[in-house]
Formats: structure tokens, sequence, C-alpha cells
């Protein structure tokens, strides 16, 4: 049996990256933010030169850190062609959305142990974090911030993996944080302008049923909330395959923080290595 949930997945979205030095992981969720955030559109070609120049680092720490993206599916590695923001295939995002459906759904209907009061607080703590961000959300559109919506997909995510969690299957958890991390990309690469995918009142209703022990009703919410996030999506919608080159070296907002966590690399170091640009 699954061990309690004592708080809210805090690696969440952390993936193969745990796996890199802190400088590196650093890096890593710059990047994955902006192509969350859709400052990197799906199909973009990430150059290793440019990312290192961006980060002030070498090229040998930015191969590290995209192939730690491509284990989460962030990244597609193309043999002589270089690395690309991923863009899943319609197929590939339908496949992953039904995978998801059945996992949670099957979890809800033959739960390992019902919610304790512990894993309650912490659903309930991940709801008001998500209503509070969805305030900041509403406020960003106006400026076209994305910070809030990288927020909301984290958090949105971090409810559905702790509910695993909490009933009692930590295997079952475990798959479902790497559907989630590759649904999110599903959701940046194809979710309809101003289209508002996992509300927290979704969130709110499915726990309000676990609560109740209303097995059925928990079951029917969660397969309706999983369905509209799928209606958010566009798959008809013609891909954006290019991200002008200022807004790839955009990111050098924060290289310098990241590159001064590298030891000092200099510029001929950055630009050293042996893959494709």
């Amino acid at each position: 049996m699954a061990s309690p949930v004592s708080s809210p997945v805090s690696g969440f979205l952390s993936g193969s990256v745990s796996d890199l030095v802190p400088s590196e992981a650093a890096i890593a969720r710059r990047i994955r933010d902006a192509i969350f955030d859709r400052t990197l559109a799906p199909g973009s070609k990430l150059a290793e030169m440019h990312l290192a120049e961006a980060f002030a680092t070498t090229r040998a720490r930015i191969r590290r850190v995209l192939l730690a993206l491509s284990r989460e599916h962030a990244v597609d590695l193309l043999p002589g062609r270089g690395a690309f923001v991923a863009r899943p295939t319609p197929a590939q995002a339908r496949d992953v959305l039904v995978a998801r459906r059945v996992l949670e759904i099957g979890l809800l209907e033959r739960p390992c142990r019902p919610l304790d009061e512990k894993a309650h607080e912490a659903l309930a703590s991940l709801l008001q974090k998500e209503r509070q961000n969805r305030e900041h959300e509403n406020r960003e559109r106006q400026s076209h911030a994305g910070r809030a919506r990288i927020e909301m997909i984290r958090l949105s995510g971090q409810f559905h993996v702790v509910l695993a969690q909490a009933l009692g299957n930590d295997v079952l958890a475990g798959m479902l944080q790497g559907l989630i991390l590759r649904s999110s990309l599903v959701i940046a690469s194809y979710e309809r302008e101003k289209a508002t995918c996992c509300l927290p009142s979704d969130h709110e209703q499915i726990l309000m049923a676990l609560t109740r022990q209303a097995r059925g009703e928990a079951v029917r919410l969660m397969t309706r909330h999983l369905l509209e996030i799928e209606q958010n999506l566009d798959f008809d919608r013609p891909p954006v395959t290019k991200t002008p080159l200022s807004a790839l070296l955009a990111l050098s907002e924060t290289g310098s923080e990241t590159g001064s966590e590298t030891g000092g690399e200099t510029s001929s170091e950055a630009r050293s290595g042996s893959g494709a640009p």
C-alpha cells in the first residue's frame, strides 16, 4: 500500500530535470516554461549555439539539458538536424488524453483507500493556490504575460497527481505524472485561443464528491472534466513552427543568473562542442 500523502508533489514538472546539476536544471526549467507559455512555439529549432549564448554556458551543458527535456517529451532530438520543441501529432495527443482517462477514471472506480484528512488538506491547499493563480491569470491576459498560465498548468497537474497518490497507488501516480507532463505539452500546442482548461471549480467538485464518498459522482465529474479539456483543443489549427531568434535570445533575461552558477564559463567554452547548432 502506498504511503500517506504528506504534501503536494513539490517536484511536479521536474521529471528528468532532477538528474541535472542545479545550474542545468535551472536552464531546463526556463526553456520548459517558455514552451508552455508559447514563447517558444512547437516545432521551433533549439540551436545549441544560440542557447549557450543566451544562458552564458557551454554547449555541452545545453546538450545535457536538451537530452533531459527530450526524456520528458518536451523536446525532439532528430539525428542530423538537432533539437526542436516537440509538437505532438494529433494522433499522439489523443493517445495521451485517452491514456489519462483510462488511468484516472479507473483509479477513482477502484481506489486503494479513501481520502484521509491529511490528503484532503493537501488537495484543499492546492485548490486555494489554483483559485489565487486564476485571478492572476485573468489580470495577465491584458498584458499577454504568461507566468500565471505556466503556474496554472503546474498546479492543475499537481492536483491530479496528488489525488492519485491520496487514493493509495504510487505506481499509477508515477505513470500519471508522465502523462500529465505530455498532456501539458498537448495543451500548449493545441489549446484554442481564450480557452480555459482545468477550472479550479472542477477540481473542487471532484474533491467534494470524494469527501462524501460519492464515488459514482466523482467518476462522472472526472470524466466530464477530462473530456472538456479535450474539447478545448483544436487539432486542425495550422502549426506554428518558427520562433523568431529574438524570442530565443530573450531567454537571456535569466541567462546571466543561471550562467553564474556554472563556474564562470568563458565565451569560447560556450561556443565549444560537437553537437549540431
